[in-house]
């Protein structure tokens, strides 16, 4: 490194482009996290164990010392000593089928005590599945699989937005936006292609995360995994080399591609926030805690029911730190990672939402606006070839002359879509095998955009 660039003679050191360090080098391999050997490895409070076992079996009835385990996400080894101090205290004891011993392997259930501990116990917390992980652990692995260490560079860029018809000059944005590691602000008019543009993002993501089931702080358990929000790897390999289906891994954590978490008009602060549930006693994480190691989306932004700037002000601090602080119903305070690319999308004008210094401290500002009539005869072509409908430009140059211009009406990105379906609407109406012509496009045209009423 040269002299100017050592930290003890720049005072603007700490200002340095972060990815710099990760230039011309091969993105850091993800590690999994590997199963514990000892119980002491769980990191867990011996009473959190005990709990877990008294209500999986009280749940179950009877399980097996391996089936107690699976449930649990640990191995049998592990468990030996907690059952063994439950057995101590009568609240479990051997079940024999017919008095006999299956095997080698100890079968349990819970004596009538046991039973009676095992209800206050989920009446108190309800959360019944894998051990939890610790805050520390996950915090760790958030740090090891950050989204802020890949590189986005134009081959996967071009490979992510393949066969996808898009003006240049915003994949380049999109590029450098993704390197910068923070917000992305996507605008425009409606139906330009904008929520198209940033589902796609999720293709430029590199490599598999872990996701715990759930997380310990401070005596409380915080749910994060849930299969609406993450999509698990069952594959043999996975891209980074290490098997997912490894019997070493820690099975209290799940192999997922990277999230992508959208919320749109029905995003609300308490979503925002750690979802105490009173009747279960357990957390549910928040969305942004969900999307950490991937993208965020807020599709229709503006539209929520909380203002604009709480909404952009929400993410300024966790952005430029990496820390969102969350409050516990005991009133305490905890940092979370925050390892999230918010993007944004709307179709409101930006100055009507936000003030000029919100704009200033928004990463990237992306137009998505209006597209030419030769992106508009790719896309119009795309959608008929989707649809085995037999594509002739001069349909595009009838819609574009005997229609759009008279009506003055600007090309969209989705207005292909909309139209090829209502003609094939109509078709199936008469019974017939779609195909386009005149008369059925404008039958389309009429029946998508308003007419004028007469008065």
């Amino acid at each position: 490194m040269a002299a100017s660039e050592s930290k003890p003679h720049n005072p603007v050191y700490h200002l340095r482009h972060k990815k710099l360090d990760y230039f011309g080098k091969p993105a850091p391999q993800v590690h999994f996290p590997m199963e514990p050997s000892r119980l002491e490895d769980l990191g867990l409070d011996d009473t959190m164990v005990h709990k877990m076992i008294l209500k999986h079996l009280y749940n179950s009835g009877t399980l097996r010392t391996d089936e107690l385990a699976h449930k649990l996400g640990v191995s049998v080894s592990i468990i030996d000593k907690p059952i063994a101090f439950l057995r101590n205290r009568a609240l479990v004891e051997t079940y024999h089928r017919n008095g006999k011993l299956i095997g080698d392997i100890m079968r349990y259930k819970l004596t009538e005590s046991g039973r009676k501990v095992a209800h206050e116990h989920m009446e108190d917390n309800s959360y019944c599945g894998q051990l939890p992980v610790t805050y520390s652990d996950y915090c760790k692995q958030v740090s090891a699989q950050s989204i802020r260490s890949q590189i986005v560079d134009r081959k996967s860029l071009d490979l992510a937005f393949k066969d996808v018809v898009i003006n240049p000059k915003i994949l380049n944005s999109i590029g450098a936006a993704f390197n910068s590691g923070s917000s992305i602000f996507l605008y425009g008019p409606a139906g330009t292609g904008k929520s198209f543009i940033a589902s796609k993002m999720k293709e430029m993501l590199q490599d598999n995360i872990a996701i715990p089931y759930a997380i310990e702080v401070e005596g409380q358990i915080i749910r994060l995994f849930d299969s609406n929000d993450f999509t698990p790897i069952v594959q043999e390999e996975s891209d980074n080399k290490q098997s997912t289906q490894d019997p070493r891994l820690d099975r209290r954590w799940v192999i997922c591609q990277r999230p992508v978490i959208v919320a749109a008009g029905e995003l609300t602060q308490q979503m925002l926030d750690l979802n105490f549930d009173r009747d279960r006693g357990f957390y549910e994480a928040p969305l942004q805690m969900k999307a950490n190691g991937g993208i965020f989306l807020i599709d229709d932004f503006g539209r929520q029911q909380m203002s604009s700037n709480f909404l952009l002000n929400r993410w300024i601090m966790p952005l430029e730190n990496g820390i969102d602080y969350l409050g516990l119903h005991t009133g305490n305070k905890i940092k979370i990672p925050f390892d999230v690319i918010p993007v944004f999308s709307t179709n409101i004008e930006p100055r009507e939402l936000v003030d000029e210094a919100f704009l200033r401290r928004l990463g990237y500002k992306i137009i998505v606006s209006y597209i030419s009539e030769e992106e508009y005869s790719q896309i119009f072509k795309q959608y008929c070839i989707t649809n085995g409908l037999e594509f002739s430009q001069k349909f595009v140059d009838y819609l574009i002359q005997q229609h759009y211009k008279p009506n003055k009406k600007k090309l969209l990105a989705s207005h292909p879509k909309e139209l090829i379906n209502k003609v094939i609407d109509f078709s199936l109406f008469d019974n017939r095998k779609p195909s386009l012509s005149e008369e059925s496009l404008s039958m389309a045209w009429d029946a998508f955009f308003m007419q004028e009423t007469e008065t």
